[in-house]
């Protein structure tokens, strides 16, 4: 399969939409990569929770291997990544860019969501 980016990111993958809890409109939209056993994307996971905002995130590790191999060597290749893939692997999508965060950094994810 190629992927090809589109406003969900890939299409086909069993994202889980999580909701707003304070009812703030952002117009970032966040696609959130993780491992059921990382402890860095269960941090990343709260953040955002706590931060009230709505994104959509899917466990790698509960993709058939082949499928999660070749998830990883799109985004590789496609945001040019000069080190491996890191958990959690976070695409923050404006109306004119994507941003990426290669790990948990909460800091620099406040900067992007608008």
């Amino acid at each position: 399969m190629e992927y090809k980016i589109t406003n969900d990111i890939i299409p086909g993958l069993p994202w889980t939409l999580e909701q707003s809890t304070k009812n703030i409109n952002h117009k970032t939209e966040i696609f959130y990569f993780s491992l059921t056993t990382c402890a860095h994307c269960r941090k990343g996971l709260n953040w955002l929770r706590n931060h009230g905002v709505k994104f959509k995130w899917l466990y790698l590790d509960k993709l058939d291997p082949e499928e999660k191999k070749k998830i990883k060597n799109w985004i590789q290749d496609h945001y040019k990544l000069r080190t491996r893939m890191g958990s959690p692997f976070v695409i923050f999508r404006t109306q004119n860019q994507d941003f990426i965060s290669n790990g948990f950094d909460p800091e620099y994810w406040k900067t992007k969501i608008r």
